[in-house]
């Protein structure tokens, strides 16, 4: 079973601004990703895909393969499923962990974990690993409760969880995500983060918050606060 690592880094972005490249504490959100997978031993190898030569060179500096993705899949008019499915069949791999440089507090811990997990997976009952935050809240869908009554109000901790990806790591059979055009298959398993670590940055004040908690070391988290059951 080889992996190989796919990190996605368009040189722009339209929510924030060059927000790969942009500044992150005394680095960026990119290069602190790199220095994050220089750290890992899980990957058969790691491939850099963008549109845009300055993050390609960068890349190769550190050693990383690249793949020069055509600027139509960089277009933010071009669904995510073509996006996947291109990528993927234009590298090596029997299986592809998908690693996004906009969760910054997600480090060579989580990835060496996430590996583990998916390859002792039962691959007749999980064909897919994401990395996930259970919700335990009341939600709402088109004025509706989702996972509550409204009469007896329930108590917290009695409320069904719900899940959000955050895409920090996702793994999946290669010829699978060729297939589907997806990350998530039909019946996936979930690695639970810790919010914090799992952070996700899609716009300025996620940008701003994300940086707050880098330069604070994680708020102290340790190994074992990552990974939540």
């Amino acid at each position: 079973m080889t992996i190989t690592a796919i990190v996605p880094v368009k040189g722009n972005s339209q929510r924030v601004k060059k927000k790969n490249l942009r500044k992150f504490s005394n680095t960026s959100l990119y290069e602190l990703k790199l220095n994050h997978l220089k750290k890992t031993n899980c990957f058969d190898k790691i491939v850099i895909s963008s549109e845009d030569d300055r993050v390609l060179e960068i890349a190769k500096r550190y050693k990383f393969s690249t793949h020069k993705r055509k600027k139509y899949y960089s277009s933010s008019h071009v669904p995510m499923s073509e996006v996947y499915s291109n990528i993927a069949s234009e590298v090596d791999g029997d299986h592809i962990a998908w690693v996004n440089v906009t969760n910054p507090l997600c480090d060579h811990n989580i990835y060496e974990y996430a590996v583990k997990k998916y390859k002792s997976l039962n691959k007749e009952k999980y064909d897919c690993l994401l990395s996930a935050i259970s919700h335990k809240q009341n939600f709402f869908f088109r004025n509706k409760p989702v996972n509550f009554k409204r009469t007896p109000w329930p108590s917290s901790q009695n409320l069904e969880p719900l899940v959000t990806l955050p895409f920090a790591i996702s793994i999946v059979n290669r010829n699978d995500l060729i297939k589907w055009k997806s990350l998530v298959g039909k019946k996936p398993s979930f690695l639970y983060l810790n919010p914090i670590v799992a952070i996700d940055i899609d716009d300025n004040i996620e940008f701003k918050i994300a940086e707050i908690i880098f330069k604070q070391n994680k708020f102290g988290l340790k190994k074992k606060d990552y990974f939540l059951k």
